[in-house]
């Protein structure tokens, strides 16, 4: 999932230098964007698969109001874009993506926070070294608001599926940006941190930097260090010393010939070196096809598994074509929409005592229900590592690992729900006023047979304390691989 300000955004921070007041936005006022806000809501009432999954309607609307009423009292209207009430239907797949042009000027005239930064879990980590504040220190407060309270602030670029609460694995180098929108005017920050081992806190006070020097800050971020296994959507790493290879896979949005020569060729290497164990990192696998996610399974599966995944949604209807955008961005035209419209009512029966449409058969063709291990699949230790920034497809994976006890699953919980996520076809909007883009799921995805969904990702088996976690990074060690490597050796 693409966070709410695209890379383009970020990227063009480069171009400027100068330190100014916020810039007011091109275009667009604040009630302008308070009515695109509410809009949004109306429509993802009538277009998402379902709106109200883990929530009512008097609560969702509650809360609602409230965001609203923050939007009114907030003096900064640039601050006033963490008010999008699109966290609040709790689907990880929902994107609203601001327009570059009408938001990038008051992105170059803010101030930045100065500091690249990390999360774990609710806390936050300074993920920079050489410079105030130590590489590895606890943030425990910016401007007297305490690190917990400054993630939930951030919400509407960390939610999740359900109650799922490591969104904030998913902020990367941004999350310094999103920190800077909660105090966009502040020339300085008063920071409260504890440095590793250190009894006692210290405070000290930043000056903010201009948008070119807090673009470049945050992308010499220390973590991850295992970066260079983050070169390709797919990359491999043998350990012979340890007798353990390492599998790092970005999507599984890849064809299957690719795909499945990439793992062939990776199992073919360890079954050649006789190595015992395998660590598949998945912690930043934003997701795909389901399929690619069962063939990855079967090259570690002992026997024939279940590939099943069913589709209901409560609208198979495209509300607001006035509005509707298709795949090249340009208004989708009458005759695009009966198409689009008539693929559903082909792929879903309607059950009225449920109010659900269902995915039949055609939803299911070409999919392998009981899927046999690959002919090379291996028979060793299988180890995955997940965080909140593992999603859909991702999480399916995880799954089937879980379910079919095939594995240990190490780091924080997934980021998108066990049992069923929204997915496969979107849908992307304009909105009137702002011209951002809203991009809703058409489908929930119920994986494996599962009749509910609890609101929680794939929990781990193996998770890191704090403190073994600074104990890594000050070593120079990936957490979650030095952690696992620690496993195996029996040391943990």
């Amino acid at each position: 999932m693409k966070q709410i300000f695209a890379s383009g955004i970020l990227m063009s921070l480069l171009s400027t230098s100068a330190m100014a007041q916020v810039q007011p936005f091109t275009g667009f006022t604040r009630q302008d964007l308070k009515d695109d806000f509410k809009y949004a809501v109306e429509l993802l009432k009538r277009q998402h698969p379902n709106p109200y999954k883990f929530t009512d309607t008097v609560t969702f609307n509650h809360k609602m109001d409230s965001l609203m009423n923050r939007l009114d009292k907030d003096p900064s209207l640039l601050s006033a874009l963490r008010y999008s009430p699109i966290q609040l239907f709790n689907d990880v797949h929902l994107k609203l993506d601001y327009d570059e042009e009408r938001v990038v000027d008051a992105l170059y005239g803010m101030n930045h926070f100065p500091l690249a930064t990390t999360t774990f879990k609710d806390r936050i980590i300074v993920n920079a070294k050489g410079e105030t504040i130590p590489f590895g220190a606890e943030i425990l407060s910016i401007n007297k608001m305490p690190a917990a309270k400054l993630l939930s602030e951030i919400g509407y670029a960390t939610y999740s599926d359900g109650f799922i609460r490591t969104g904030a694995d998913r902020t990367a180098t941004n999350l310094s940006l999103f920190i800077s929108l909660i105090f966009p005017e502040a020339a300085s920050y008063d920071v409260v941190y504890k440095e590793y081992g250190a009894k006692n806190s210290t405070t000290v006070n930043l000056k903010a930097v201009d948008a070119k020097t807090g673009y470049h800050n945050r992308i010499l971020g220390e973590l991850p260090f295992n970066s260079f296994l983050k070169r390709a959507y797919i990359t491999k790493e043998y350990q012979e010393q340890e007798s353990t290879a390492i599998l790092t896979v970005l999507t599984f949005m890849l064809q299957e010939n690719a795909m499945y020569k990439e793992l062939s060729d990776f199992f073919a290497e360890v079954k050649k070196r006789n190595i015992s164990n395998v660590i598949i990192d998945i912690r930043s696998n934003g997701g795909g096809n389901p399929n690619m996610s069962a063939l990855l399974y079967s090259f570690v599966a002992l026997r024939p598994f279940d590939n099943v995944f069913n589709y209901r949604t409560k609208n198979i209807q495209m509300h607001d074509p006035e509005n509707l955008l298709n795949s090249y961005g340009t208004k989708m035209g009458e005759e695009e929409v009966k198409q689009t419209e008539n693929f559903l009512k082909q792929r879903f029966d309607y059950d009225s005592t449920k109010g659900f449409y269902y995915g039949n058969a055609r939803l299911t063709e070409g999919s392998i229900s009981n899927y046999p291990p690959d002919k090379n699949s291996f028979k060793g230790n299988v180890y995955v590592l997940i965080s909140g920034g593992t999603v859909s497809a991702a999480t399916y994976f995880a799954a089937l690992v879980k379910n079919n006890k095939r594995g240990v699953l190490v780091g924080t919980e997934t980021g998108s729900g066990e049992a069923s996520t929204t997915a496969a076809w979107f849908n992307t909007y304009t909105l009137p006023k702002t011209k951002s883009k809203l991009t809703v799921p058409m489908s929930e995805v119920y994986f494996m047979k599962a009749k509910e969904d609890k609101g929680r990702g794939c929990v781990p088996d193996k998770e890191l304390t704090f403190e073994a976690f600074e104990e890594y990074i000050h070593a120079g060690k990936d957490p979650e691989i030095q952690y696992t490597l620690d496993l195996i050796r029996g040391r943990k």
